[in-house]
């Protein structure tokens, strides 16, 4: 089955559907966020408290590498539990994918609110930089989880569930290098770069 499996070229291309309804579910997430961000300003709380946790811990520590590092393994743990909740027919991967786009919506439109940046400068410096690896890296992660959940239910094409369940494992294990580099990637243009971006064209404005 390993060979069967292909390179990780090979398994993005198969897997074109599920990345696309992953993505789908993230940009949805972000979109109600950002329509509904007062109402929902209570359910992402919590999140928002967390990140801006880690975000004074890494301005404390004053460290490039550190607050990469942070970055890194937070993104990592996400993208690793993205994959293992597919084991639960994928419900809470999808619940977890909508919620980090729901997040993002409901930070952007409370950040514009308040009339500091607006949304476009902190789309352009604060999230694009290092989201064109990040964002991509999670959505796959979620998609690969997706497809575990669905093929528990829908075995692939001549395979028994747990033949297509043992596949897509396989699929994971295959494609795992590409998520990492994207991930390590993004959290070295998240910690060097962005907040030099987000310093010279967002905070400085007005």
């Amino acid at each position: 089955m390993w060979s069967t499996v292909g390179g990780s070229g090979t398994v993005i291309k198969r897997n074109l559907g599920y990345i696309a309804a992953a993505a789908a579910v993230f940009v949805f997430g972000g979109v109600i966020g950002a329509l509904y961000s007062e109402q929902l300003m209570a359910v992402v709380k919590p999140t928002l408290e967390k990140l801006a946790t880690i975000a004074e811990k890494t301005q404390a520590a004053d460290s490039v590498w550190y607050t990469s590092q942070v970055i890194f393994f937070n993104n990592l743990t996400a993208s690793a539990m993205m994959v293992l909740f597919g084991c639960l027919l994928a419900i809470p991967t999808v619940l977890a994918l909508f919620t980090n786009g729901m997040v993002i919506g409901v930070l952007f439109a409370q950040l514009d609110g308040q009339g500091t940046a607006s949304a476009w400068d902190l789309l352009v410096y604060g999230l694009l930089p290092h989201g064109i690896f990040e964002l991509p890296a999670i959505v796959f992660a979620a998609a690969l989880g997706i497809k575990l959940g669905t093929v528990l239910l829908v075995p692939l094409k001549g395979k028994k569930r747990l033949e297509s369940f043992g596949f897509v494992w396989l699929e994971v294990v295959k494609s795992a290098w590409v998520v990492l580099a994207l991930l390590l990637v993004a959290a070295a243009v998240e910690g060097a770069v962005t907040p030099m971006l987000l310093e010279k064209y967002v905070l400085q404005v007005g």
